[in-house]
């Protein structure tokens, strides 16, 4: 089996000659490791090792989407060397975990820009303060999760978030780290 382009792609190999493979495909199908809807994670911008962590991991969980932003406390910053790198970790990642697609990583953006290209999408802002947490089941639309840096997101960055529609949730009692915390909000959505 192979997985390509959000197919799955069942062959019989007939011979092989080399570096050369002779196949016929016996079935193509949906890739079944694809998530039943969009997930985006609009993450903070971390330090280098971090935020590769956080695509890597991401992808191996079902994000579909990932938007680097600026944010107030980023203490990370992206230069135009990295595209090629993240590119590198979500194809790795897919490919180690049968993704039927690669994720998209945008260029880094200020939050007014990530905002806007996701309008229309369900957003959870990720706040250790809010009242509520993330819904476990039942999410059936395409949700973006915003994760601040560490430190969190500011006063300001919240409320442009709810300005936009956010709902603001937690992950229970706990602070987890910027580099953890979109990785299992994405796991408890999917």
């Amino acid at each position: 089996m192979a997985v390509a382009d959000g197919l799955e792609y069942r062959f019989t190999i007939a011979a092989i000659d080399g570096d050369l493979v002779r196949a016929t495909v016996d079935g193509v199908a949906p890739a079944q490791g694809e998530p039943g809807h969009p997930v985006i994670l609009l993450q903070a911008l971390l330090p280098h090792g971090d935020f590769d962590s956080v695509l890597e991991a991401g992808t191996q969980v079902g994000i579909t989407r990932f938007i680097p932003v600026t944010a107030s406390r980023s203490v990370g910053r992206a230069g135009a060397d990295r595209a090629g790198r993240w590119h590198a970790i979500v194809e790795a990642a897919a490919a180690q975990s049968q993704r039927g697609a690669i994720p998209v990583v945008d260029p880094p953006r200020s939050l007014a820009d990530a905002l806007g290209s996701i309008r229309g999408t369900r957003l959870f802002a990720l706040d250790p303060d809010a009242g509520a947490t993330l819904p476990k089941t039942g999410l059936r639309e395409a949700v973006a999760i915003a994760v601040g840096p560490e430190g969190g997101w500011t006063a300001e960055e919240l409320e442009a978030m709810v300005a936009a529609g956010a709902t603001r949730v937690g992950l229970g009692p706990r602070i987890l780290r910027a580099r953890l915390a979109g990785v299992i909000a994405a796991a408890i959505l999917l």
